[in-house]
């Protein structure tokens, strides 16, 4: 077992106390950096490596992988891999609390941890029983892959571990520098790129931004359409814009006297358009010659669509007009009609406002 220019040659022991050849370090290229003499520890992606299969009420099945862990900074960064499945045994539980315990995978190296031994190894670190129990603390060259808890009382015999609840995936991935990481990964350097939950993010060498920038004479090529600067603060396209639209056709509080034939409600972009058809089923209403009329209210349109100010819109029903207002509690409500004119039964309003919410 020898380490060379960053590689690492291991044979791990089986239980019988002989040597395998199931855990090793392979050549899997450079990793992401995370400082100027070392790269990212974690998973490399592609199928499910080291996916935790149960074997057992206190046993599991880890399978193949790959992985990079990093030691410190004069180590370099160990390439390894599981090639055959291996198991994993977890120690009967506490009497009285539960614990956690970690699925690890660690590299020891004496020239560096004074280990005696140098390995690649799967190992179990076993956490502290508690009412509330934690994952325990694993520092070094090793990544995470499980975490397992451990019920109180569990053995083999008396139900065990729960497989299906008590097992969370711990498996950071790790990128080829330049690409773009999976997960929760910390940022390394400005210019890199993660995605965390389905959104794109870039990292400013601190933090992440979910954003995506463009230069000032910047384009966006998104198929056969294109987004452009125009100007400051200002995203252009060429081609046509498509929002999505909301609809509802529901209203409420009808009033005596008034019968709604149709209504439509549209919102896009913060933007209301309504579409109210009223009839005149009541007595008629007439205005006097400043063309004022008692209020009438009609309907009451849904939140969700309501003006957070009062909106003024124009009612007409082909032969004469007047005023309306839409307010913030959805109320539609005529407010004038023409001078000396009447509103008689039969009589069909049309109302149609467009308004900013």
């Amino acid at each position: 077992m020898t380490v060379r220019s960053g590689w690492l040659v291991t044979r791990g022991p089986d239980g019988g106390g002989q040597t395998r050849e199931d855990t090793r370090v392979v050549p899997i290229g450079t990793f992401a950096p995370a400082g100027e003499l070392s790269a990212r520890s974690g998973v490399v992606p592609g199928g499910s490596p080291f996916a935790l299969v149960s074997a057992g009420e206190m046993e599991a099945t880890v399978g193949v992988g790959r992985a990079v862990i990093q030691g410190s900074g004069p180590q370099g960064a160990y390439p390894v891999a599981i090639t055959a499945p291996e198991s994993v045994t977890f120690t009967p539980g506490d009497a009285q609390f539960p614990r956690i315990d970690v699925v690890a995978l660690r590299v020891y190296d004496d020239p560096y941890d004074s280990s005696g031994e140098e390995k690649a190894v799967l190992e179990v670190v076993q956490g502290d029983p508690a009412a509330a129990p934690t994952a325990p603390t694993v520092t070094g060259a090793a990544v995470v892959l499980w975490e397992v808890t451990v019920p109180a009382g569990a053995s083999s015999g008396t139900g065990g571990i729960n497989w299906s609840t008590g097992v969370a995936d711990r498996r950071d991935y790790a990128v080829a520098v330049g690409g773009i990481a999976v997960g929760n990964t910390p940022a390394s350097y400005a210019g890199q790129w993660r995605d965390y939950g389905g959104v794109l993010e870039r990292s400013n060498g601190t933090d992440w931004e979910p954003v995506v920038r463009l230069g000032y004479s910047g384009r966006l090529e998104l198929g056969d359409v294109s987004l452009y600067r125009k100007g400051a603060k200002t995203l252009a396209t060429d081609q046509r814009f498509t929002a999505q639209v909301e609809k509802s056709t529901a209203y409420s509080a009808v009033q005596s006297g008034w019968k709604v034939l149709a209504f439509e409600a549209k919102k896009t972009c913060g933007l209301v358009h309504l579409f109210l058809e009223v009839e005149r089923t009541g007595a008629p209403i007439t205005a006097n010659s400043s063309g004022n009329i008692a209020d009438e209210t009609i309907v009451t349109i849904p939140p969700g669509f309501r003006p957070a100010r009062d909106v003024e819109a124009i009612a007409c029903d082909g032969y004469a007009d007047g005023g309306c207002r839409i307010s913030p509690s959805g109320t539609v409500v005529i407010r004038t009609w023409a001078p000396n004119g009447t509103l008689t039964k039969g009589n069909v309003i049309r109302i149609t406002p467009t308004y900013i919410l």
